[in-house]
């Protein structure tokens, strides 16, 4: 990477005295590759000396990197785009200059304002507005938008009138055959919204359900699937009289959230009292990745299904698709026949959008009226505990926060359940005294309602063998124990890097319980007992997954093992078995999504003009607390965050 470094600051040295260009700044925003693209882009244009071309290349990279498909042409949103770069004088001089020059068609070297030309650079116009696209991004957003197209326009083959409806909904929700809150729990209430989800689901080709935490997406999934596998179906395959689990794909962005949608079926269909065949069936149902359900082809970058072999699938579900870019979403539904299968998509809409470019989950879901609109049901009712939580999570999603006093750390360590409070940022030393004091709240001393702590779970873990953690009442136990402990707790942040990142943060705790954890050995460096771990590469052949959060565990024989909790068991591993991974006392609050924890301490950027400080990012982060939050930063990057909201500009919905 240092080379890239090297070369980017050759790059714009070279640029910016070659076009004697003045008044430039940010123009470390980009990365190396960015710049090495524009220069190329340029000479393949024939443009090295046209500054317009370079000042508007470094726009759209810079849009990309926000999220968006393609830059607006718009005089005014140009400018705003450009002004990272430059001062405004020199932006309006560029901007006038370029869309003059784009007029008199000097760019059709580079830029193409004729689809069927196949040139790096699109310039696509709809009711009289303007866009420039990279040609990549272009294909995709048109592919996906035409396929769209033909799935809503798909006829169901599941023909169930409304009484056949009811019928299948009364027998599923009959007191035998109710989902519960828990194992002989109270039944989980009848909600309208629900009800109207699944008759969607079951009318539709292609359905599309949105809700916050609590509102309960997953008990909805099960109880579609339990419809499906009960319904009779008529399609042109005459071998084909119902939907059997074989046919049925659940299907998530991400491994762990793939585990969640498995381990979901299995613990709701558990709570059923008297679970009929079709409802023991489900149990087979496992969740993947969309590469993985695809058949991703690493040698030749390409999948087994796409639209000349579509999916043999009746029934698809997406769970997390908030998370799924433009790109990936496009391949997907290439694979998907809609004549043949029938596709539900389940997500949070004020959720993060994808890391990549494009946010289609949410542009499915717009405020106006749509094609979209009678395809979509959103979920209302929250059955969630923790109503003050909730409700400020829905203040940052509108852009207000009720007043508050900021208050001292080891105030907001002693929190009532469901409650927040706000600690401002001061000193390094400060920071590092609150990180141990948090280490020494959820990891050394008992918390409340618990009689023994993290460590001592840890000691006791590290007195048996293999075998015996993994087989025993006693072993099972004390592993359940720790898993829960992990769950107690979690630092989100929006940064990686820097002392308010995951990163630093992590190290920080690696060095004082490492230290708690094995006194004797620890040397700063080396893995630990008890270190919390999460999996940043899947590896298919153990089926440890992106996201996978596991603890080291070293045993009586002295090797350190990695353990991983299944729906009802745990998977171990050697550490020198496991694919890449990394701390997770901290994570990134993108790699939390789909997870809650009891208490969530989420961190702002010393920066408090951060491009990442946004409401869905802050909604997102307070959205995984279940009973607490402390809220860590100053008031102005909280104030920051309020007033962005992500806008990701495509011309998806056209």
């Amino acid at each position: 990477m240092t080379h890239l470094n090297t070369d980017k600051q050759r790059l714009l040295q070279q640029m910016l005295e070659y076009n004697n260009i003045t008044g430039m700044h940010n123009i470390g925003e980009l990365s190396a590759l960015d710049y090495m693209t524009i220069r190329d882009l340029r000479e393949l244009g024939g443009y090295q000396d046209d500054i317009c071309i370079f000042a508007v290349l470094m726009a759209m990279f810079a849009v990309l990197q926000e999220g968006s498909l393609c830059l607006s042409l718009d005089k005014n949103s140009l400018l705003s785009k450009l002004q990272i770069f430059m001062e405004k004088d020199m932006a309006e001089d560029v901007a006038d200059q370029f869309l003059t020059n784009l007029a008199g068609n000097k760019y059709n070297n580079l830029i193409a304002k004729d689809r069927s030309l196949y040139l790096p650079i699109v310039l696509y116009e709809f009711a009289e507005k303007k866009y420039l696209y990279f040609q990549k991004f272009y294909f995709h957003e048109n592919r996906l938008k035409d396929r769209i197209k033909i799935i809503l326009q798909a006829k169901s083959f599941l023909n169930l009138n409304e009484k056949q409806q009811t019928n299948l909904l009364n027998e599923i929700m009959s007191d035998p055959l109710s989902l519960r809150v828990s194992k002989n729990g109270a039944l989980i209430k009848k909600d309208q919204h629900q009800i109207n989800a699944i008759k969607l689901a079951l009318s539709s080709q292609f359905s599309i359900i949105s809700g916050g935490p609590g509102t309960g997406k997953t008990s909805l999934m099960v109880n579609i699937l339990r419809c499906f596998v009960r319904a009779h179906i008529h399609t042109e395959r005459p071998d084909t009289e119902k939907i059997d689990t074989e046919e049925i794909l659940l299907a998530a962005p991400t491994g762990m959230a793939a585990q969640r949608m498995t381990e979901a079926v299995h613990g709701n269909i558990n709570t059923i009292t008297s679970p009929s065949s079709e409802d023991i069936e489900l149990l087979q149902l496992k969740g993947a990745t969309l590469h993985k359900i695809l058949k991703y082809k690493a040698h030749k970058n390409d999948f087994y299904y796409k639209a000349t072999n579509p999916l043999p699938a009746s029934v698809i579900i997406m769970d997390e698709v908030s998370m799924v870019d433009v790109i990936m979403m496009d391949k997907f539904l290439q694979a998907v026949d809609p004549a043949k299968t029938r596709l539900i998509f389940l997500g949070d809409k004020d959720q993060l959008p994808s890391v990549e470019a494009g946010a289609v989950f949410a542009e499915m879901i717009p405020d106006q009226t749509t094609e979209f609109t009678d395809r979509v049901v959103l979920l209302q009712n929250v059955y969630r505990s923790g109503a003050n939580l909730l409700q400020f999570a829905k203040q940052i999603n509108h852009g207000r926060c009720s007043e508050y006093e900021p208050v001292l750390f080891n105030s907001a360590l002693q929190l009532k359940e469901d409650q927040w409070a706000f600690v401002q940022s001061t000193s390094l030393n400060q920071w590092k005294h609150h990180l141990h004091s948090w280490v020494q709240g959820h990891y050394i001393s008992p918390t409340q309602g618990d009689n023994i702590s993290y460590k001592e779970l840890i000691v006791e873990s590290g007195k048996m063998e293999l075998d015996e953690l993994l087989t025993s009442t006693t072993g099972q136990d004390i592993l359940c124990r720790i898993f829960h402990g992990i769950g107690r707790g979690k630092i989100l942040t929006i940064l990686r890097n820097g002392i308010y990142g995951c990163t630093w943060i992590n190290s920080i705790i690696n060095q004082y319980l490492g230290f708690e954890l094995e006194p004797a050995s620890w040397t700063g460096e080396n893995i630990f007992t008890g270190a919390v771990i999460i999996i940043t590469r899947n590896d298919y052949s153990k089926e440890l997954f992106n996201g996978d959060v596991g603890v080291v565990i070293k045993d009586k024989s002295g090797a350190y093992r990695a353990f991983f909790q299944r729906f009802d068991s745990f998977i171990s591993f050697s550490v020198d078995q496991l694919p890449s991974c990394e701390y997770a006392f901290a994570m990134t609050v993108h790699k939390s999504q789909g997870s809650e924890f009891d208490d969530v301490m989420l961190v702002l950027p010393d920066n408090d003009k951060h491009r990442l400080l946004t409401r869905e990012i802050i909604y997102t982060g307070i959205t995984r607390a279940k009973k607490r939050l402390i809220l860590y930063g100053s008031d102005s990057a909280l104030k920051t965050a309020l007033e962005r909201k992500i806008e990701r500009l495509s011309g998806l919905i056209c």
